[in-house]
């Protein structure tokens, strides 16, 4: 029970924005193809299932430390660094999102919900 409750227990604004963008993504989609042939429908459901599906893997993979390089080059820009290398910078940030929450999880859902 705890393991659903981690997965599907988020803000209720993390799911309001995903499924805003989801929305606006059919919209557009819908605008340009039409609202006639049922497979504008389909078309429009599966690009912004996918597109808010693989904006919540994007988000996953800089929750995991993907980008970490990129925070770290531009923390060494000022003259008096915080961090001494890579390792010690990674190491911080692994442990602060240790204790955040997974907010890349509701992106996911809502993007596999409109592609279903």
């Amino acid at each position: 029970m705890n393991v659903i409750r981690r997965i599907f227990c988020h803000s209720w604004k993390q799911y309001a924005a995903a499924a805003a963008v989801a929305v606006t993504i059919t919209g557009l989609f819908l605008l340009k193809d039409g609202f006639a042939l049922r497979i504008s429908y389909y078309n429009a459901l599966t690009a912004a299932g996918a597109v808010t599906l693989l904006l919540g893997l994007l988000m996953m993979a800089a929750y995991f430390g993907m980008f970490d390089i990129f925070g770290y080059s531009f923390s060494t820009l000022r003259s008096q660094r915080r961090y001494h290398d890579l390792y010690e910078y990674s190491e911080a940030k692994r442990e602060k999102r240790r204790h955040g929450d997974k907010f890349f999880l509701p992106w996911m859902i809502v993007g596999a919900a409109f592609l279903l």
